[in-house]
């Protein structure tokens, strides 16, 4: 008698990830902020978030002369496809802006 569960079953691969590293989120959101904001935000060390499979991004207020003031948005970004799932409008950003440089 044959034993059927001994048969060689075509091996699948699961396909490559968009964002596999942290350094890979780091660029995406450093990319954007720099397209479509300015130089002044630093996207500091990405956190990888099993719940959602993604890459969480802290973004931070920085500059020569007060590094790391604040912090300003998170940006979460989809490990598997490489889309944002989660970041603030241009216009949240700067206004998040003026309110720091309000405090200083």
């Amino acid at each position: 008698m044959e034993n059927r569960d001994k048969e060689a079953r075509p091996l699948t691969q699961a396909p490559a990830l968009a964002v596999p590293d942290a350094e890979s989120a780091r660029g995406i959101v450093s990319r954007w902020l720099r397209t479509n904001i300015g130089d002044a935000l630093y996207p500091a060390e990405p956190k990888f978030v099993d719940e959602s499979f993604a890459w969480d991004v802290p973004v931070w207020f920085s500059t020569a002369k007060t590094p790391m003031a604040a912090l300003v948005a998170d940006v979460y970004i989809s490990a598997a496809t490489g889309a944002f799932l989660g970041r603030p409008a241009r216009e949240e950003l700067i206004e998040r802006l003026n309110q720091i440089a309000g405090q200083g």
